[in-house]
């Protein structure tokens, strides 16, 4: 991974400029520098791959992964865990 993102959407980028934003990556490389996702992103966190996808499902990092929802489909509440393997899958796989 180069650590590079691709193109915003112009609208997102013309907010982040609008109204000086911090824009925040969430990812599992090896280094976090401002700039290094894209140049609009002037935060970036280093997280293990599970928890990078659980921020990117939840589509910010203002999410609780243990209390929020995630979405309602057909009425019911989706948390995080309702989507997680548990212990034994992971294991199955390895």
């Amino acid at each position: 991974c180069n650590g590079m993102s691709g193109a915003l959407d112009p609208r997102i980028q013309q907010e982040i400029v609008e109204r000086d934003l911090y824009a925040t990556a969430v990812l599992s490389g090896n280094r976090n520098f401002d700039g290094r996702i894209h140049p609009q992103a002037k935060q970036a966190f280093l997280a293990s791959p599970p928890l990078v996808v659980a921020y990117a499902l939840a589509g910010t990092v203002r999410f609780d992964i243990e209390q929020d929802v995630l979405a309602v489909v057909d009425g019911r509440e989706i948390r995080l865990k309702d989507l997680w393997p548990a212990d034994e899958e992971i294991d199955a796989i390895v």
